[in-house]
């Protein structure tokens, strides 16, 4: 895996623009933060969580830990932006499992809730996977999704992921190991 300039890595969609987490970006995310919804359901509180704590100070800190994350191959987080007015709505995560032989990756997304409902998840997620494969050189990506998130599972259907499996007790969460259905995708179904 050579080297990428992580922090210049961008995609635009029809209505999105993803990139990494930049300083500059602040006001907006700050913004989308203090625009959500009271959460709608158990998969609804991560970025509510942030709301109080994103300061400037916050968000500068932040963007030295997702370069140095990107730096050592680990993970690469961007986030998304309406084209039409720059308003931040959410973020894909893309996380290294394995390199050498595999390339193997998961990705990881969410969308602020007052964005729900217009089809901006699956349009985030296509334009990651385009990273995922393109830029970052991964062969597989996967989600893993708990069983009961209809709206996690229909967006990496959309983008052509398929259920693989179920993995029984994958992911320790709310004190308790969940199942997870996986979802994948390689670069040659892309």
């Amino acid at each position: 895996m050579q080297l990428v300039d992580f922090i210049n890595i961008s995609r635009e969609g029809q209505r999105l623009i993803i990139h990494p987490t930049k300083e500059e970006n602040f006001v907006l995310i700050r913004d989308g933060l203090k625009g959500q919804k009271v959460p709608q359901n158990k998969y609804d509180d991560e970025e509510l969580e942030l709301t109080d704590v994103y300061t400037e100070a916050f968000c500068k800190n932040n963007v030295d830990k997702l370069i140095q994350c990107a730096q050592n191959d680990q993970a690469y987080l961007f986030r998304a932006f309406k084209k039409e007015d720059g308003s931040y709505i959410g973020g894909v995560i893309i996380k290294t499992i394995l390199r050498k032989d595999f390339q193997w990756a998961e990705v990881g997304y969410w969308l602020l809730n007052q964005h729900w409902g217009n089809g901006y998840g699956s349009e985030m997620l296509k334009l990651a996977l385009d990273v995922a494969f393109n830029e970052l050189g991964f062969h597989r990506v996967e989600a893993h999704i708990n069983l009961d998130n209809i709206a996690s599972q229909k967006t990496s259907e959309i983008v052509g992921m398929k259920l693989e499996c179920i993995r029984k007790g994958f992911i320790f969460e709310n004190d308790d190991w969940t199942d997870n259905m996986i979802y994948v995708i390689n670069k040659e179904d892309w």
